[in-house]
């Protein structure tokens, strides 16, 4: 029975990578309770394209029947490809959001924004590249490996009034080096940001640790999120599709401003079987204003 079980979990596993099976639900039993209150920020790196451990297709439907149970006001995604948001658009259709390309490819990609739109109004919206020309299209520093951008959103709660954006990115995966320049553009679109009154939640996947210089100098613009929550996860986000077993640190983030409340910080790493979401956890972050 045991080879039987095996042999079974190893077809459907074939099977999902090559798209053509779907479990037909993802059931997520420890969602965090929302207070009516809080805002839920999610940020999710979906994985680009399919590969050995999931097709898009195959990922699709668990990763957006996750981000319906946990019912995000906002969520930023990495990795977004034209397939991702059309797929998101489609499937999610509660949400409308805000992107961006980063370069003209085929293969490109956007750290775009979603928000409810019965909730929210959209106030302002744009793009920067993290380089030394931010508002200059596909633009890069020289060593980083690919064009970096980030997106936001301003939004309003139509019902209350409060007002927050919330922007996205996604840094180099190489260089260190590069991430804090990366950075250092990033912060001064956040002060600006800020200096406009209102909140900043920022989201990515920064493809650094805690303590790194990169994370470090986030920090000297927004909080870390894990850290202010009264209910925290701990653990890596980068899991690899389960091949990082002996990391336990993370690289994707929701940093907020100072004088945020953080009632839950989550790591979203649900799986059915052997199957992973995408090649990361989704993090979820419950804050205050």
């Amino acid at each position: 029975m045991y080879i039987i079980n095996q042999l079974t979990a190893l077809i459907l596993s074939i099977m999902f990578t090559l798209g053509s099976y779907v479990p037909e639900s993802l059931v997520i039993d420890n969602v965090p309770e929302k207070s009516a209150d809080t805002v839920r920020i999610v940020s999710f790196n979906v994985r680009c394209k399919d590969d050995t451990f999931g097709s898009v297709e195959g990922r699709s439907q668990l990763i957006c029947s996750a981000l319906e149970q946990y019912a995000p006001d906002s969520f930023g995604v990495q990795e977004a490809t034209q397939e991702w948001l059309d797929i998101l658009g489609e499937k999610l259709s509660d949400y409308a959001s805000v992107s961006q390309m980063r370069d003209g490819k085929k293969s490109s990609e956007a750290s775009a924004v979603f928000y409810l739109k019965d909730k929210y109004t959209l106030v302002d919206s744009g793009t920067i590249w993290l380089s030394d020309t931010p508002d200059e299209f596909a633009s890069k520093f020289t060593l980083s490996f690919c064009p970096r951008i980030a997106t936001w959103a301003t939004l309003q709660n139509k019902a209350t009034g409060e007002i927050y954006t919330h922007i996205n990115t996604h840094l180099d995966h190489v260089l260190e080096s590069v991430r804090v320049k990366q950075i250092n553009v990033l912060k001064s679109k956040i002060e600006e940001l800020k200096a406009k009154g209102y909140p900043v939640v920022c989201t990515g996947d920064f493809n650094t640790k805690e303590g790194a210089d990169a994370y470090n100098e986030m920090k000297n613009c927004l909080l870390d999120s894990k850290y202010l929550a009264k209910n925290s996860d701990d653990g890596a986000t980068f899991l690899n599709y389960g091949k990082n077993i002996f990391e336990t640190r993370p690289i994707d983030f929701v940093f907020v401003s100072e004088g945020t409340e953080v009632e839950t910080y989550k790591i979203i790493d649900e799986k059915i079987g052997d199957m992973y979401l995408s090649d990361h956890a989704a993090i979820c972050a419950d804050v205050r204003f």
